[in-house]
């Protein structure tokens, strides 16, 4: 059974694990905001937090887990997949959500910490395993997200794309814009919505 201490704990909503989950996230964000992710320590994580440092070590370990547990409880209650009406609406609406989000200070974490992750790799130590999972497990959520949205369209009688057509024509070319600066991540979104409802 999972405890409050474990790092991949499920905590009860409102309880004192929430609590110590949402000061250290909130901690994190605020710091990479602030001054980037490079660097970024647990006394500095624990100073802006209130929580004590060992307490943060016990729960995540070290600042690569945390970063991507609070990069991705960020993305998963900002960036929802929404319900528009339309599948072309949900997607589009998605994107604007994206392409606002990752162009905030600090919001590049995400992908930041999903790069990190090894995400198709295998073995590792037990950070490496631990924040592994996390990756995927966020990754899966998002997916069942996308399903549903999905789902919503065919009962609708709309058609569907694939998956993997979302995924490169519409959130790959955001962060590619990100990284590479060549444009600015909401401009035509409306042209990546086409080519992956094609």
């Amino acid at each position: 059974m999972n405890t409050p201490s474990s790092p991949s704990g499920i905590a009860r909503p409102g309880g004192r694990t929430a609590r110590t989950a949402g000061a250290a996230h909130n901690a994190v964000l605020a710091l990479i905001a602030e001054r980037g992710r490079e660097g970024l320590t647990m006394r500095e994580i624990s100073d802006r937090s209130g929580l004590h440092e060992a307490t943060l070590y016990r729960r995540w370990r070290n600042v690569d887990t945390l970063v991507l547990d609070a990069a991705t409880q960020q993305i998963s209650r900002d960036s929802p997949i929404p319900d528009t009406g339309s599948l072309r609406g949900d997607l589009r609406a998605w994107a604007e959500s994206t392409a606002a989000q990752i162009v905030l200070p600090g919001g590049f974490s995400l992908f930041e910490a999903l790069s990190r992750s090894d995400v198709t790799g295998s073995g590792g130590d037990e950070d490496t395993i631990l924040r592994r999972e996390q990756a995927r497990g966020y990754l899966k959520q998002r997916s069942a997200q996308l399903d549903q949205a999905f789902e919503r369209a065919r009962i609708r009688g709309e058609n569907v794309p694939e998956a993997s057509d979302v995924l490169d024509r519409i959130l790959a070319p955001l962060y590619l814009r990100v990284v590479f600066g060549y444009r600015r991540a909401d401009e035509g979104l409306d042209a990546l919505i086409d080519g992956a409802m094609r």
